[in-house]
């Protein structure tokens, strides 16, 4: 059964803009360095930044109150298969919430095209009782 579906556009520039204005600040605080490193690798870092950005505010919207109540941005990774296919991995509280609301499924897809970047999170929950 779906628990919660997140949706979150972002402007790439926009983005792009904040990164220049706080640098490592910024990235430090949102990103894992596992995350970065990914990033900087990228034809396009600042498209690959964006689009983990709109992951985890995406997975924010799906489990259903935000960034606040314990989660933090680094405790949401977003990381590839080796096919390509995104994932979330998470850690601290967001794993924690995740586990006491019974989520058995995490999917995300992501987009880019242009300026715009798109991330979408699907959030599963099993009906089991116990």
């Amino acid at each position: 059964m779906i628990y919660g579906i997140g949706v979150d556009l972002v402007n790439i520039k926009r983005l792009e803009r904040v990164m220049e204005r706080w640098g490592d600040r910024f990235i430090g605080r949102v990103f894992t360095s596992e995350e970065s490193e990914f990033c900087y690798k990228r034809a396009y870092p600042s498209s690959a930044f964006a689009l983990r950005f709109a992951a985890k505010e995406a997975f924010s919207k799906a489990i259903g109150f935000g960034m606040r109540r314990g989660i933090r941005w680094r405790d949401i990774e977003i990381f590839h298969h080796p096919g390509g296919q995104p994932y979330l991995k998470l850690h601290g509280r967001s794993s924690h919430v995740c586990q006491e609301k019974r989520i058995t499924g995490l999917h995300l897809s992501l987009s880019d095209e242009g300026e715009y970047g798109i991330a979408m999170v699907v959030l599963e929950k099993s009906d089991e009782i116990g």
